[in-house]
C-alpha cells in the first residue's frame, strides 16, 4: 500500500502523514521500519528497504519525507517504487505534474494546499541569512521572531540546514556545476558571498551539527526549539 501527501501545506501534510505512520507501526510491532529525508536518504539504502522482504514473511513500514530535496530522490522515485505489499508512505511538498500523476496511479494521494492568510509572516530565510553573516544577535533575534510566530520547528530546521548546504556546495563547487547539483542561480550568487564568513570545514562542521541536532530531537533526547535556538547561540 502507497499513500501521498502532497501539498506545500507541510506542517499539516506532515502531521497527518507521522500519526498514519505512527498508527501503522502501533498495529503492526513486529514489522521492520524505516525513515528517510533528505538529511538521511541514501539511494542505496533506501532501494534496499523497499526491495527487501522480512525473514519472518512481514511487510515494512517504510516513509519518505520530502527527499525530492535530495539530488537522488526523483531517481529514486521514478526507477525504484512500484505497487508494493509494503506500507509506504511519501510526504513530498511540490512532485512536478508526472510525478504527481506517477503518485496518483500507485495509490491513495492527500492534497494539502496552504489556506492564505494576510497577516504579515516572518520568513524563517531570514535566520539563515542573520547565520550565514555570523551576526549572533540577528540570528536570536530573527529566531524569536520565527518562534512567536508558531512557524514548524522541523521547517526552520529545514530552512537552515539547506542554507549551510548551499554555502559549502558554493564554496567547494563553481556555478555551472552547483546548478547541477539542485542550486538555483540566485541562491549561488548570494550564498557564495555569505560563505566566505566560514572555511569549508567550519561549514561542514555546522552541517554535521545539524544532523545530529535532528536526529537527537527526533530520539526525544531533546527539543528541537531549544537544540536549534543552542545552535544558534553557539554559532
Amino acid at each position: 500500500m502507497i499513500r501521498s501527501y502532497l501539498g506545500e501545506d507541510t506542517g499539516k501534510a506532515r502531521k497527518e502523514a507521522r500519526s498514519f505512520f505512527e498508527d501503522e507501526r502501533a498495529a503492526s510491532p513486529n514489522a521492520i521500519v524505516a525513515y528517510f529525508d533528505d538529511t538521511l536518504f541514501e539511494l542505496s539504502a533506501a532501494t534496499d528497504a523497499f526491495t527487501s522482504e522480512s525473514l519472518f514473511g512481514g511487510e515494512s513500514i517504510l516513509y519518505f519525507d520530502g527527499i525530492l530535496d535530495h539530488s537522488d530522490g526523483e531517481v529514486f522515485y521514478r526507477t525504484i517504487i512500484k505497487e508494493t505489499a509494503h506500507i509506504v508512505i511519501i510526504r513530498e511538498a511540490s512532485p512536478s505534474k508526472d510525478l504527481r500523476a506517477f503518485f496518483e496511479r500507485l495509490g491513495e494521494v492527500k492534497e494539502y494546499t496552504p489556506v492564505k492568510k494576510f497577516e504579515k509572516r516572518v520568513d524563517s530565510f531570514a535566520v539563515v541569512n542573520a547565520l550565514a553573516r555570523r551576526d549572533k544577535k540577528a540570528s536570536w533575534v530573527e529566531f524569536e521572531k520565527v518562534r512567536k510566530l508558531g512557524s514548524a520547528m522541523e521547517e526552520v530546521h529545514g530552512t537552515v540546514f539547506w542554507g549551510f548546504k548551499t554555502m559549502l556546495l558554493a564554496t567547494l563547487l563553481d556555478k555551472q556545476t552547483a546548478m547541477r547539483a539542485g542550486v538555483k542561480e540566485p541562491s549561488y550568487r548570494t550564498y557564495s558571498m555569505l560563505a566566505k564568513n566560514y572555511s569549508a570545514a567550519e561549514l561542514k562542521d555546522k552541517m554535521t551539527n545539524l544532523k545530529e541536532i535532528y536526529h537527537k530531537g527526533h530520539r526525544g533526547e531533546g527539543g528541537l526549539e531549544e537544540l536549534l535556538e543552542e545552535f544558534i547561540l553557539n554559532n
